[in-house]
């Protein structure tokens, strides 16, 4: 994320692919094994004169000259010299200035980055994950006090949780137990209870064992 205009973003952005691709190279062992490079480039200012806020580049060739041409049969001649390259310029005013709905994800995060509240709202309707982002973002510009406050909420939130989840394990173990009792008073065979309570065979012979039943 670029916040001022330095007049370099074309240059920046050469030197951000090339340290990615040279990081990337020297972890595989071959040129086949190396991932795509993909650089995106979200900038709070006017950069390309271009009608468009989401510009995507790629290594392309030039117009073959014609004092170079050779026929080759070629109707259609290759226009991407590298599929591996590809550089996403993203300029918010263009964005605000296009002032789309947030109907896409793209529109919905970049709604986020531009801070635009009504369209916020829009945005959280339909992606959950931005109202997860939107809390990280306000826990980040906590001051002490605030971090506190908000870590005691969380840590009664998680006692609760815990609490009524160690509860209805408990009920669901005194059912066990109780299914258990029944089906050794008829006799039924360990191994049965077991398959049908989910039970440990040294849980039910315990259980036995409390309710001075013989198994035959």
């Amino acid at each position: 994320m670029q916040v001022q205009n330095q007049k370099n973003m074309d240059s920046r952005s050469t030197f951000y692919m090339s340290r990615i691709l040279s990081d990337e190279i020297k972890k595989k062992q071959g040129y086949q094994e190396v991932k795509d490079t993909i650089v995106i480039n979200l900038m709070n200012f006017e950069f390309y004169k271009r009608n468009s806020y989401h510009n995507i580049a790629h290594m392309k060739f030039e117009k073959t000259k014609e004092n170079e041409y050779v026929e080759m049969g070629y109707k259609k001649e290759d226009e991407i010299a590298s599929k591996d390259l590809e550089m996403h310029f993203i300029e918010i005013p263009k964005f605000v200035k296009k002032n789309p709905e947030a109907k896409t994800k793209l529109e919905q995060w970049l709604w986020l980055i531009a801070g635009r509240e009504d369209k916020l709202e829009m945005a959280k309707k339909e992606n959950k994950k931005i109202e997860k982002a939107i809390e990280i973002i306000k826990q980040m510009s906590m001051d002490e006090k605030e971090w506190e406050l908000y870590n005691s909420r969380q840590m009664a939130i998680l006692d609760y949780n815990t609490g009524m989840k160690n509860a209805r394990a408990e009920g669901e173990n005194e059912a066990k137990l109780e299914i258990a009792k029944n089906l050794l008073k008829l006799n039924i065979d360990i191994e049965d209870i077991k398959k049908a309570t989910g039970l440990t065979r040294r849980r039910i012979r315990k259980n036995k064992n409390t309710q001075n039943i013989s198994i035959i």
